[in-house]
Order: C-alpha cells, then sequence, then structure tokens
C-alpha cells in the first residue's frame, strides 16, 4: 500500500505505535541489494569529480530497477528518494525538476523483493541529481548514508553547453586587497537563447582553499530575451571580514536548461 508522502529528506516515516520486544532490543539495520539496474550506471564525471557510479539519462527515459530488502527480524519501509544536486533556478523557470519521494510499507518479513521503473520529466532540467534508496526495519533501524548514486541528466530538446570567454581577469595566480573589487568580464554564447527555459545565469564562486568551504559570490539571472550571445560585467567586493589566505575563484554561465559551460577558475591569495 501507499503511504502519504512526507515532504522532506530526513529518515523514513515509521508507522506509529510502541514497538517491544522478546529477547533484547533489535540493533542490526537491515540490507538491500540491486538485483537489476537498467541502465547500468558507469564512471562518470558529477560536479567536476570522477565518479565510480553514475546513471546517464535524457527527458523521457527511464531507470528500472530491483531491489531485495533483507531484515535479522522484520522489514517496515523503504524509499526511494531522487532529488537535484545543482544550484537553485530563475523564478520563471518552465523545465522540470526531476523529483522523487516515494515511501511504501514492506511486510514485516525478513526478504522482499520490489520492482519498478523511474521515469524523467520529457523536458527535465539538465545537471546533476541524487539517487538514494533507504530501507528501515521494524524497530526503527537504517543506514542513511548507504546506496547514494548519481544521475547525470540531460534535455532532449538541448543537449549543448553555452561556451564562456573570459576577457578579464587575466590567468592566475594573484593578489586582492580586503575591501577591493574584482571584476571579471567577457561574454557568453549558446546554440539557444541563453534564458530560454528560465534557468539561465552566470554563477561565480569562492572557495577557502584551506577549509574546501565554498561560498557564492554573485549570481546574474539571464532571463528569454538575452538572447543566444550575451557579454557580461560581474563585480564583487571582497569582503572585509574575509579571512586572509588562498582562494579559488570559479565562474560558469548555464543555458536555459540549465546545461553548465566549462569552468574558468583562478587561484586567488586575499590579503
Amino acid at each position: 500500500m501507499r503511504r502519504s508522502i512526507w515532504k522532506g529528506t530526513g529518515l523514513l516515516l515509521l508507522v506509529a505505535g510502541v514497538w517491544s520486544c522478546k529477547g533484547g532490543a533489535d540493533v542490526e539495520a537491515p540490507s538491500l541489494q540491486f538485483l537489476l539496474l537498467d541502465p547500468a550506471p558507469r564512471t562518470g564525471e558529477v560536479c567536476g569529480t570522477e565518479e565510480p557510479g553514475v546513471f546517464f539519462l535524457s527527458g523521457g527515459d527511464s531507470l528500472h530497477y530491483q531491489i531485495s530488502f533483507l531484515d535479522n527480524e522484520a522489514l517496515s519501509q523503504y524509499k526511494i528518494d531522487i532529488h537535484e544536486n545543482f544550484d537553485c533556478h530563475g523564478h520563471a523557470r518552465t523545465t522540470e525538476d526531476w523529483s522523487v519521494l516515494d515511501i511504501r510499507d514492506l511486510p514485516a518479513e525478513q526478504e522482499q523483493v520490489v520492482s519498478g521503473s523511474l521515469v524523467v520529466p520529457a523536458d527535465v532540467t539538465a545537471g546533476s541529481y541524487h539517487f538514494q534508496v533507504q530501507v528501515v526495519d521494524a524497530a526503527g533501524n537504517d543506514d542513511p548514508l548507504s546506496n547514494i548514486y548519481a544521475i547525470v541528466v540531460t534535455n532532449r530538446r538541448d543537449t549543448v553547453a553555452p561556451v564562456l570567454l573570459v576577457s578579464e581577469p587575466a590567468a592566475g595566480p594573484f593578489s586582492v586587497l580586503k575591501g577591493s573589487e574584482l571584476v571579471f568580464k567577457g561574454q557568453a554564447t549558446d546554440n539557444y537563447s541563453l534564458g530560454e527555459g528560465g534557468n539561465g545565469k552566470f554563477l561565480l564562486t569562492y572557495t577557502r582553499l584551506a577549509s574546501g568551504n565554498t561560498f557564492e559570490a554573485v549570481r546574474t539571472r539571464l532571463d528569454d530575451s538575452t538572447g543566444d550571445r550575451t557579454s557580461f560585467d560581474l563585480r564583487f567586493q571582497v569582503p572585509n571580514t574575509l579571512v586572509a589566505g588562498a582562494y579559488r575563484f570559479v565562474l560558469s554561465v548555464y543555458d536555459g536548461v540549465n546545461n553548465e559551460s566549462e569552468r574558468v577558475s583562478w587561484e586567488v591569495e586575499v590579503e
């Protein structure tokens, strides 16, 4: 029986009631095994990093699965969760983010096999997604960090990423003072209007290399009137409160269906 869906990505909802045990508490987490994944995951690049298990799908495709759930005593529920793994979009987007949060009961048995298919929206927002399956037993045990896959999705009507050409600043490394202004200039081009689909934007981030923490510096939305070629002049005031040290600034442009250009980066020493 399908359960009502909880609008969140935390632990699974459990059937109300008090669990009682015979001979001690059950503290052993259930497990799951994929018997079928079609198409099969393969090695690919996600967010600039190579990962071993990545699904590559397009709008209208299906991801078929068969999963065996196992527990030492009694199963309770499983959850399938797909959610975007990219930055927020413009307010007028017309593409559809792929989102699944499906929580279902399992019989109170030690083993159960389930099958199904997950269909990508036809006019999907392109980009990186997370795909996770969790299972919980009757005692509430689960493993929330297991079985997380990456999915790279393309939109069939536009699979071409925009091109970013930067004229300023010159290639790093270079130094800047706190309180000074960094200026980023250049041009972006695409095969369609950069705003068509509602997700077009320039995004500038910076990462403190000592900690790996990343922050958004500038986000500029591109609307439907942008066209397939546009110049940019992005300015970022270096905060006086920024910790001195080495940073990496990264700039990219996204087109209307969320295809991302190759990223341009600079190594910057903040003094």
